[in-house]
């Protein structure tokens, strides 16, 4: 939250208060389905039973929403030398990446 402050100070003169309720009610919470929409989880995250590879929550992954989880921890997913040192989560980012340029193969800009 205080990044928010510090790298955009036009924007946010004090931290951002979290709107989780609202969040939550936008998105469905847990049942949360939002096309293209990639999560990276990893099973040493302290956060993981806040996303959707909590234990037993059961949410399947699909194609227009995968949910892939690695061996990693909270963001370890988005440094990409840690792909070098744990194949696991060299698989979550090559993922990504693959759906991500699929994703955008089917972008096309609005006509408006």
């Amino acid at each position: 939250e205080r990044q928010c402050v510090n790298m955009f100070p036009q924007a946010f003169s004090y931290p951002p208060m979290p709107t989780t309720a609202e969040t939550n009610m936008m998105y469905a919470g847990w049942n949360v389905n939002v096309p293209r929409l990639f999560f990276a989880t990893g099973l040493r995250d302290p956060w993981r039973e806040a996303t959707l590879s909590a234990d037993g929550l059961f949410k399947p992954s699909t194609p227009s929403m995968p949910i892939l989880e690695g061996d990693g921890f909270h963001c370890s997913d988005l440094i990409t030398d840690n792909g070098i040192d744990d194949p696991t989560i060299a698989l979550v980012q090559e993922a990504a990446l693959v759906y991500m340029k699929d994703w955008l193969a089917e972008w096309e800009p609005s006509s408006s």
